[in-house]
């Protein structure tokens, strides 16, 4: 988590107000949350972090790109996101209960590591459909797995193919 330490931010030393951070997210990002699904991750984030004298308002703003294997045809995809995201910071006691958009942090914390947040952030974005766009595949290998699905059909178990007629009856 060494590398993380850039996504530190020491809010006891900030004046009230906005202050704008900018983030590079990259492969090494993921790596350090032992994710190791995606190639060639490049993000930006920008967060708008506003201080108030009771509580923090975090906006991230998020875009960026990585590749995957395509869940059709296995070839490289790359894969678009964009985001925006919110999260209100609080300070309190653990009898607070944290929400999706409420983190509540200690009276006496002076810091926030926000790679977690941002790790969360793209992850719950991440399309869960991740193919090429219509006509972008790789066709020999869709073709190939067409006639292995055609086959199957046509070589059905005859233990199974009583069920075959099931849904006809009704």
């Amino acid at each position: 988590m060494r590398a993380l330490s850039d996504f530190i931010i020491k809010f006891e030393g900030l004046k009230q107000g906005t202050h704008l951070f900018e983030y590079d997210v990259d492969t090494m990002f993921f790596e350090e949350f032992e994710c190791f699904d995606y190639e060639k991750v490049a993000f930006k984030v920008n967060l708008e972090f506003k201080k108030q004298s009771t509580m923090m308002l975090l906006n991230f703003d998020i875009s960026g790109e990585f590749t995957v294997p395509c869940d059709r045809c296995l070839d490289p995809v790359e894969v678009d996101v964009f985001a925006e995201e919110k999260l209100i910071v609080k300070f309190g006691d653990e009898m607070h209960q944290e929400t999706e958009e409420i983190l509540i942090l200690k009276d006496n914390a002076f810091e926030i590591n926000v790679a977690p947040i941002i790790y969360e952030f793209i992850t719950v974005n991440i399309p869960q459909k991740r193919v090429h766009f219509e006509g972008l595949c790789n066709q020999d290998l869709i073709d190939e797995l067409d006639k292995f699905e055609h086959k199957e059909e046509q070589e059905i178990d005859p233990r199974w193919s009583a069920l075959k007629d099931i849904n006809k009856e009704k």
